[in-house]
């Protein structure tokens, strides 16, 4: 039985459009057999995990206890209290160090607190010992150690680039892969990390086969459309976003998608790109891409009063980001209010003044002394 804990971190893959940003990375549980201990699902109160930490720390640690502590980690990260399934986990660990279910525990425990620092040793720790007892079976490994030497290289990945280190985090997806090649999640972050260091037309590749290996997953037929528009394969992306909106006609992305490739053409095109957007935003009113996309939209076709609604929900938004201010200042002045115009204007030259002096600070830091 696998127990799948997911939520994508927008910042593995840097995507030209971002999706609602979400804390969590790909990091999908062990593989558990049903009889395990592992498949309790009860509830575990908090003088509960005193107890089984307590446990842990006496004289004779048995097996059996040790298991136990493993199932209430589980527990507790199913329920998403993760500084109590750390500290468990690390309790484990206090005598056996070497235990890779409670390293990969750990490691997912504190990347969710949002200290990848301490969590990337452990999920490097995790992945090389399950790694080694991949390779050393060989042809005999089995499909679940396989699947938990890859959940482990996902983890490692995911921590990688979320720290800065895109091609650690490729080096470990593209491993995942190699080891399971059937591992849904493993293909997904490989596809993300080679979209992140550029690679777009083998991401393109990747996403596919991770749809492939589930053809109704939201979040991989997005990235999938993200990466074929970014490739020029625009109605690839388009059949792609449709795709999501046949699945899933409640969720924003696909309305996103379809609407801001639309928009830019002309005739029938656009008004259809208009209303997908206007569907984005009843579905999710804070999606700033839409709103810019729309913004911009209305504007070219003179509907300037319904352009400015948007693009100052836009900088309610993304206050940083100067592409609203700038469409603003257009429509305030074609709408005659030039004091309005003028202080978008400013807006614009505020912010670029501040990213060049925070690129040129970054620059200084950075120089050989």
């Amino acid at each position: 039985m696998l127990v799948r804990e997911f939520v994508i971190s927008a910042s593995l893959l840097k995507p030209t459009r971002l999706l609602r940003l979400l804390l969590l990375a790909a990091a999908p549980s062990f593989a558990i057999s049903a009889n395990s201990a592992w498949a309790q699902s009860e509830p575990i109160t908090s003088s509960e995990v005193a107890a089984i930490v307590e446990r842990l720390r006496g004289p004779k640690l048995d097996n059996p206890t040790v298991q136990a502590a493993l199932a209430a980690g589980q527990t507790l990260l199913k329920a998403k209290r993760y500084s109590e399934a750390a500290g468990v986990f690390r309790s484990v660990l206090a005598s056996r160090p070497d235990e890779s279910m409670a390293l990969y525990g750990a490691a997912l425990a504190l990347f969710n607190l949002r200290r990848p620092a301490e969590a990337e040793p452990l999920a490097k720790a995790a992945a090389d010992r399950l790694l080694r007892e991949v390779s050393t079976r060989k042809i005999g490994a089995t499909s679940a150690q396989r699947i938990s030497a890859a959940d482990a290289l996902v983890l490692q990945a995911v921590i990688q680039a979320v720290r800065g280190n895109d091609s650690a985090a490729l080096k470990s997806s593209e491993l995942a892969v190699k080891i399971s090649p059937e591992h849904f999640d493993a293909q997904f972050t490989y596809g993300r990390a080679l979209f992140s260091v550029g690679d777009t037309a083998q991401a393109a590749k990747v996403f596919q086969r991770a749809v492939t290996l589930k053809p109704s997953d939201l979040q991989a037929l997005f990235f999938l459309g993200t990466t074929l528009e970014k490739t020029g394969d625009v109605e690839g992306a388009i059949k792609t976003y449709r795709q999501i909106i046949v699945n899933s006609p409640q969720a924003a992305e696909g309305h996103l998608g379809i609407g801001i490739l639309l928009v830019r053409r002309s005739g029938s095109d656009g008004e259809e790109g208009i209303r997908e957007l206007e569907r984005a935003l009843a579905i999710d009113g804070n999606l700033y891409e839409a709103r810019v996309a729309l913004g911009r939209a209305l504007l070219t076709r003179g509907r300037l009063e319904e352009s400015v609604e948007h693009l100052v929900r836009a900088v309610e938004l993304v206050p940083g980001n100067p592409e609203p201010h700038y469409q603003l200042s257009l429509a305030y002045r074609r709408l005659g209010l030039t004091d309005k115009a003028e202080q978008e204007t400013a807006a614009v030259r505020r912010i670029h003044e501040a990213r060049r002096g925070t690129n040129i600070q970054s620059k200084s830091q950075t120089a050989p002394k």
